[in-house]
């Protein structure tokens, strides 16, 4: 009872900063360069790439719930999570890319950061707010077992091996989705 409790406010309080954080964000932001319109147009929607915004930042900041939270989430024994320690993330339709990140394989993790936004755009904010904790807490708070990562993972190691051949991710994502929400 106390974990579903948690895992509520988690997802109310992750709802609320995410639009927070895009919200703040995007105005910052710019578009996809033309190169990587033409390297992702094989892959995803056009119009979704046109409208996805991207920030370069030095670092990525820890939620302040969280913060709030550690008490509980240590009484059940719950990891918290250090987003300080990640490459990017994705606010819907807006990607910060940390700065010491993007000198390595942007590519590849552009186009990571890419299907969250196919997940959020098929999701909806809350129930991609809601799979993405409920995934974490299933999955023994292993981030990297989050089922929506996993197919991130997936999908992005999928273009890395044959970058040139292109598939629809959307269509992916969809038929992924569809097995998630069937569990």
């Amino acid at each position: 009872m106390i974990m579903n409790q948690l895992i509520a406010q988690m997802v109310k309080l992750g709802r609320q900063w995410i639009s927070q954080q895009r919200t703040a964000f995007r105005p910052l932001g710019h578009a996809l360069s033309d190169g990587a319109l033409a390297t992702f147009s094989n892959y995803f929607d056009r119009n979704l790439l046109k409208n996805v915004r991207m920030v370069t930042v030095p670092a990525i900041d820890n939620p302040p719930f969280l913060e709030q939270l550690r008490p509980v989430l240590a009484l059940a024994s719950v990891p918290v999570l250090d987003f300080s320690s990640m490459a990017a993330i994705t606010f819907v339709d807006t990607i910060l890319l940390v700065e010491s990140a993007v000198k390595d394989n942007l590519d590849s993790l552009l186009f990571h950061e890419l299907i969250h936004v196919v997940q959020y755009d098929i999701l909806g904010l809350d129930k991609f707010v809601e799979l993405f904790i409920t995934g974490w807490v299933n999955q023994g708070f292993n981030y990297a077992a989050i089922p929506l990562e996993m197919d991130a993972y997936e999908l992005q190691y999928q273009y890395e091996s044959a970058p040139d051949l292109g598939f629809d991710v959307q269509e992916e994502v969809s038929q992924r989705l569809e097995l998630v929400m069937e569990d």
